[in-house]
């Protein structure tokens, strides 16, 4: 067991230098995690290196207590988990890993186009009025915007307390706050694109990520890419099916 916690450490190490090093590696991840928005950056992060094609990740007594089985075979998906006496082990399993005899299925949240207009008035109602009402996904690139902009002195005084030992230590504070700034924006909306089913690709290219670099620590790259749910949840009516993950 104590080999194994010491490989999934070194696992997450290794990932984290991995998304940190171009933004290919980046855009990967946040795809994952944007199928995984529940779960924290260290999950996420666990996820995308052990089955980054994961959408529904949950314990095996979830799916159990739901009608589902894990398939004879699977190796679960091992994440850390923090206790007095240091890490410990858990393990989830992805949806694409259960069957059930019952054909039993557990909805998922997927957006539905025919309740754009109303995923964008609950988005304005939250958000405020769009300059740019052409469609979901500007609306979403807007939502993306506004929220980084309400919090982002807050994240800025996080970054700033961490990014000491990071390639971030060398830059004076307007670039850094104008690097940061353009990462999470871009990480919020690619997010919220692939979350309801829009290819974010159309919208970035890896020029959008290219400073990714920068944030070369576990807690630097944490601040742009993880421990954030963004304020965006499903909306009532704009989905079809119901999460229960």
């Amino acid at each position: 067991m104590a080999k194994k916690l010491d490989s999934i450490v070194e696992l997450a190490a290794q990932k984290t230098r991995e998304i940190s090093a171009n933004s290919g590696n980046y855009m990967a991840f946040l795809t994952t995690a944007a199928h995984n928005f529940k779960y924290n950056f260290r999950d996420q992060l666990l996820i995308y290196a052990q089955k980054p094609d994961a959408t529904a990740c949950a314990q095996i007594d979830f799916w159990n207590k739901h009608g589902r089985y894990v398939n004879q075979g699977t190796r679960g998906i091992a994440l850390l988990v923090d206790t007095d006496r240091g890490y410990k082990l858990r393990y989830v399993f992805d949806m694409s890993d259960t069957n059930s005899r019952q054909g039993r299925t557990i909805p998922i949240w997927k957006m539905d186009p025919r309740y754009e207009d109303a995923v964008i008035e609950a988005l304005e109602n939250s958000y405020g009025e769009f300059p740019d009402r052409s469609g979901l996904a500007a609306c979403l690139l807007e939502t993306a915007k506004v929220f980084v902009e309400d919090n982002f002195s807050d994240y800025l005084t996080e970054l700033r307390g961490i990014k000491e030992g990071s390639l971030l230590e060398e830059l004076d504070d307007l670039s850094t706050e104008a690097w940061f700034k353009g990462l999470v924006e871009s990480s919020v909306a690619f997010i919220m694109l692939t979350r309801c089913g829009i290819d974010p690709m159309d919208y970035f290219s890896g020029e959008d990520f290219a400073h990714v670099y920068d944030f070369d620590t576990p807690e630097t790259l944490n601040a742009p890419a993880g421990d954030r749910h963004y304020g965006f949840e499903p909306v009532p009516g704009g989905a079809k099916g119901k999460s229960h993950i």
